[in-house]
C-alpha cells in the first residue's frame, strides 16, 4: 500500500520510493530526511477528507509530505 492509504499511528516500514524524473529533487531530499528502504515511519496526522497533507514521525522528527509526494511511497505494516 502506499503512505497515504495507510492507517494513522501504526509503524510502518518503507518497502519502496518510485523515483520520478520530474520530481528527482524530492526523491532525494525525502532520502536525506530519511526516507529510505527499510526505515519504520509512523502517519501521526493527516489532513481531514482529502488526507492532504500527512504528518509523518521519521527518525525522532515530524515531516509534513503532500498528497503526491506520499503516494511515491510504498509501505507495510510492521508487525
Amino acid at each position: 500500500m502506499n503512505l497515504n492509504q495507510s492507517p494513522l499511528n501504526t509503524p510502518l516500514r518503507i518497502v519502496d520510493i518510485s523515483p520520478s524524473a520530474d520530481l528527482d529533487v524530492i526523491s532525494k531530499r525525502m532520502m536525506e530526511i530519511g526516507f529510505i528502504k527499510g526505515a519504520v515511519i509512523e502517519i501521526t496526522h493527516q489532513a481531514p477528507i482529502v488526507h492532504d497533507p500527512l504528518a509523518v514521525m521519521v527518525r525522532g522528527m515530524v515531516v509534513a509530505l503532500r498528497r503526491y509526494e506520499s503516494e511515491r511511497v510504498t509501505v507495510e505494516v510492521v508487525g
